[in-house]
Order: C-alpha cells, then structure tokens, then sequence
C-alpha cells in the first residue's frame, strides 16, 4: 500500500539529513577539540556530573553541568519563541532555524578567537536544543536530530520487524530513519578531515548543513504563500 500523506518539509528525510549532520558534525569537533566533550549528549554531560560530585570535584562538576543548564534554556528560549512567532503569524520553524545558525556562526567566531571551552560547549548546547525541540519528527513520526540512540532502536526494531511479520509500516519506519543516521556518522568523517585542514575554522561548516535546511523551508513557505494568495483571488 503506498502512502501519500503530504508531509511538511521540516518531517522530510533531506531536512533530517542535514540536521542530523549538524549534530554529528558539531559533537565530532567538540569530542577532538575540547577534550571529549559533547555540546548535544547531555546524557554524557549529566553522567560527569553524577560521577564528579560523588568525587568530590566540585569544580569539575560544574565545567559539565553549564552546557546542560544552557541545553535547559535553549529549549525554554524555543518555547517562547514559538509562543513570538505564532502572535506575529511568522514561521517558527524559519525564525528557530535562523537563530541557530547565526547563534553557530557566532560560537565558529569566537573559536577562532580561542575563547574557552566553558563558554564555548554551553552556548552550542543552547542553539542544539533549539534544533532538538524544533525537529522531533521525520514524516509524522518520532526522532531525534542530535543523538542516534533511538533513531537505531527505530531503526532495528523496524527490520526485524519486517523480516519475521512482514510488517511494512515497520518496514516504512525503518527506511525513514536509516539516512538520518548514516547522515550522522558520515558528519563525523568530514569533521575528522576538516579539522585537519580548517583545525579551529572548521565549525564554520556545521552551518552550512543548517543554511541547507533554511533554504528548503523557505522555498516550502514561499510556495505555500503562493498557492493560498492564487486560492483567495479566484
């Protein structure tokens, strides 16, 4: 049975892509740049935190507790966002998408100036959960942009599903997500390759995933707007 449900550009696989890649991208110089880290697994983040307080190391548990405070407010700064741009009849996914990207060219900025990682790791947490509260869903369905865990439990339950009931909504769910996650382990690759010619410079390229995303929204919106303005002059 094919589905011809139309879904919104923001739930396609092209935009999970490029999103997933943002994430895998930024994760991978953060993790080789500033000693292991993550700006995205906040899990990782709060298990250091965890481990440092029982430790003693106070200190230390703070340098991992900021980016997951930040993360916090990031996704509370979504929600008001969202509550901005609704009362102005504006697009939130356009404004949100456009936050993170100057909010990323902003911290690739202030990289090059060698800021310290302790502003650096909570700022990207920030504009990743803006990413991580705005795109949830791939074709109506549940995923994630900035972590794999679950797009691989998807991902596995819904071959195997497949293979032993032939379930094809299984089938449908699993092809849904397997780009997605490709998209974030080849990010990782070109992360690897571009700090060893760009070094610092090279998070000015995790943008360019999002100005890929900007740009499908945008031109989804524009015919959007042109359809309804043809449908309110006849």
């Amino acid at each position: 049975m094919i589905n011809n449900q139309h879904y919104p550009i923001k739930e396609s696989r092209r935009a999970g892509m490029l999103l997933a890649a943002t994430a895998g991208f930024i994760d991978s110089y953060t993790f080789s740049v500033h000693d292991m880290r993550f700006a995205s697994f906040q899990s990782g983040n709060l298990l250091q935190v965890g481990l440092n307080i029982a430790g003693g190391k106070w200190l230390h548990a703070a340098i991992y507790f900021w980016p997951v405070f930040a993360f916090l407010l990031g996704s509370a700064f979504n929600q008001g966002l969202k509550v901005y741009t609704t009362k102005s009849n504006r697009s939130h996914t356009l404004a949100a998408l456009i936050v993170e990207c100057l909010g990323l060219l902003l911290v690739a900025v202030l990289e090059l100036q060698s800021v310290s990682a302790n502003i650096i790791l909570p700022l990207l947490a920030f504009f990743m959960a803006i990413q991580a509260d705005t795109f949830n869903k791939i074709h109506g369905m549940a995923y994630m942009t900035i972590l794999s865990t679950g797009n691989l439990r998807t991902f596995s339950s819904g071959v195997t599903n497949w293979l032993i009931y032939h379930d094809e909504m299984a089938l449908r769910r699993a092809v849904r997500v397997g780009p997605v996650i490709l998209a974030f382990l080849f990010s990782a690759i070109i992360a690897y390759f571009a700090m060893q010619f760009l070094q610092q410079a090279a998070l000015f390229i995790a943008p360019l995933f999002l100005m890929g995303v900007i740009i499908l929204i945008n031109r989804e919106e524009k015919f959007t707007k042109s359809v309804d303005t043809t449908t309110n002059i006849h």
